[in-house]
């Protein structure tokens, strides 16, 4: 079984408006092992700043997060991506080869919270 899901604790999380519940790492893990499932989390797209212009648009993004100022609809949100991203490029038909850099996922410990990582993934086997 694959779990993806955004990662609560990250820092500029927003919760979705039709979700009722999120897990962090160890709230899934205990509940995946608790129903007899072996589970490894990875972590993909990291959440950890490179340069100023990504720093400033964080600390923005989090204050309107805790603010609950970050629109509801998809269209709310494009505005405010095409204000701090620029043009928008849309998403092709279809994944090409080569149309991405490849990050792989990075091995978490099941105990411990993420916050450096966007998007979790768990891998649960019986």
């Amino acid at each position: 079984m694959l779990i993806a899901m955004v990662n609560k604790d990250w820092s500029e999380f927003n919760p979705s408006p039709f979700s009722t519940r999120y897990f962090s790492v160890p709230e899934l893990g205990k509940l995946l092992q608790g129903n007899g499932f072996k589970v490894d989390f990875y972590g993909a797209f990291s959440a950890l700043p490179k340069n100023i212009k990504e720093k400033t648009i964080t600390a923005i993004k989090k204050i309107a997060v805790a603010l609950h100022l970050i629109p509801k609809t998809m269209k709310g949100k494009e505005l405010l991506k095409r204000i701090f991203f620029g043009k928008l490029i849309p998403l092709p038909p279809e994944i090409t080869e080569g149309m991405a850099d490849y990050d792989p996922p990075v091995e978490l410990p099941v105990d411990k919270v993420n916050r450096d990582f966007k998007i979790l993934y768990a891998v649960g086997k019986k």
